[in-house]
């Protein structure tokens, strides 16, 4: 399953996913991202949020999900942003995409 969680403590989304993150699941996923960003930001307006993936159960993923974190570290700033635990197909893949430094992959 797909879980967002929001650690008040840190001021962090952890997100973790589980086998293919496909075009559909990305879309159905955009919104609630969206929103709990702006949640958690207007519960701590003077704290920059950060945003942690974790992607060691995830096999696939499609250039809408890569999309979506190019997207929330435009929100945050790199230096809040992080994929954790990432398959070496996908690091490959957004390392050849020159996303591997700007998404804190690892």
């Amino acid at each position: 399953m797909n879980k967002l969680k929001y650690n008040i403590d840190i001021h962090q989304l952890d997100g973790a996913f589980l086998g293919k993150l496909d075009t559909r699941i990305s879309q159905d996923f955009q919104p609630v991202l969206e929103l709990e960003i702006e949640k958690s930001q207007a519960n701590k307006p003077d704290e920059k949020l950060k945003i942690c993936f974790d992607f060691e159960k995830v096999d696939f993923i499609t250039s809408t999900f890569i999309r979506i974190c190019v997207a929330s570290v435009k929100k945050i700033g790199k230096e809040n942003f992080c994929v954790i635990n990432t398959n070496p197909l996908i690091k490959k893949t957004l390392k050849i995409a020159g996303l591997d430094e700007e998404l804190n992959v690892s």
